[in-house]
């Protein structure tokens, strides 16, 4: 399992696996591999997502203290489908979500920690493991303000390679990875701090203010300093 796919179902439902069919009644929560396919009465009986071994690395420091770290690796296996019950009103809070990746991933996981310690703790560290050491060096770094070619370089892989990796890890290339990450700090930064925007810019890898600017808007269809005075 390369990717986790997270399906909601709202409606009953059915999940395809091979020539494997299963039936899921309304309001269930769906952990499964990247290759089940879902299918109901019409498309809006469910919702899905794909979560990515390098997401949940980004993660794990935010929900690190709700995971329980004593179970060992070793003779850990996946399930190939989990199946969870959410309450109605988690429904809502899921298809509130659904356009806030990042938000979204954060409250499923928390959730299924609630309702599963042990066997999500282990799932999340399994994920962990996989290209551990790269996920851990491009988290470590992404704040520096490196073209993807120098990330390559320090990793002593070619471009090439290194979009496979964060394709196979987090769905999206290289650069757009580091962009994406690299906004996410700044953003939290503006909301957070008082550092000057400029500042939060270059700490967040960005080479000019300007720039920045740019690609925040681009991003969160307003220019930090519209973000930043909406807090205070």
């Amino acid at each position: 399992m390369s990717a986790i796919q997270i399906l909601l179902f709202k409606q009953p439902g059915k999940l395809h696996r091979g020539e494997e069919v299963l039936e899921i009644e309304a309001n269930q929560l769906i952990v499964t591999s990247e290759d089940v396919r879902a299918s109901a009465i019409s498309r809006d009986c469910w919702l899905s997502v794909f979560c990515y071994p390098g997401e949940l690395h980004a993660l794990y420091n935010e929900v690190s203290e709700l995971i329980d770290t004593n179970n060992e690796l070793k003779h850990f296996k996946v399930d190939e489908i989990k199946v969870i019950p959410v309450y109605q009103n988690l429904v809502k809070v899921f298809e509130q979500l659904i356009s806030n990746r990042e938000m979204l991933m954060k409250f499923v996981f928390i959730y299924c920690l609630s309702m599963d310690k042990a066997y999500f703790s282990i799932l999340f560290r399994y994920f962990l493991a996989y290209n551990d050491e790269v996920l851990r060096y491009i988290e470590t770094n992404f704040m520096r303000p490196w073209p993807v070619n120098r990330f390559a370089e320090d990793l002593n892989v070619d471009v090439r390679k290194l979009n496979f990796i964060f394709y196979k890890n987090y769905g999206v290339s290289a650069k757009k990875w580091l962009q994406d990450r690299r906004l996410s700090f700044a953003r939290q930064q503006l909301l957070g701090t008082d550092k000057k925007i400029a500042d939060i810019a270059l700490d967040s890898g960005f080479s000019n203010h300007a720039h920045f600017t740019d690609a925040f808007k681009k991003r969160y269809s307003c220019c930090p300093t519209t973000l930043r005075s909406s807090v205070n």
